[in-house]
Parts: structure tokens; sequence; C-alpha cells
């Protein structure tokens, strides 16, 4: 849940012009795609296990 509400909160920081909330949005955005990765990772390997 937390993954989806960093992606959610990247968008009004990615749609500004200044360079810093920019850089803030895309932090989130990496947060959220390595924790939407990790926890996909982790469902699969639970399932391939048993």
């Amino acid at each position: 849940m937390v993954t989806l509400s960093m992606l959610a909160l990247s968008g009004p920081f990615l749609s500004t012009s200044r360079p810093e909330t920019t850089i803030i949005g895309v932090l989130f955005v990496a947060v959220g795609v390595y924790g939407t990765v990790d926890s996909l990772a982790a469902f699969v390997g639970y399932y391939i296990r048993f």
C-alpha cells in the first residue's frame, strides 16, 4: 500500500517546473517502483516454493 501511495504522491511533484521538486517526484517514483517490484518478487517467490 505504501508503494502505491508513493507513486500517487509523485504526480504533483513531477508536474512542477522547479528542479528541486521534480527531483523529489523522481525519488518518490523510484521508491514506489522499487517497492512494487520487491513485493511482486516476494509474492512470486512464495508461490514458486510451495
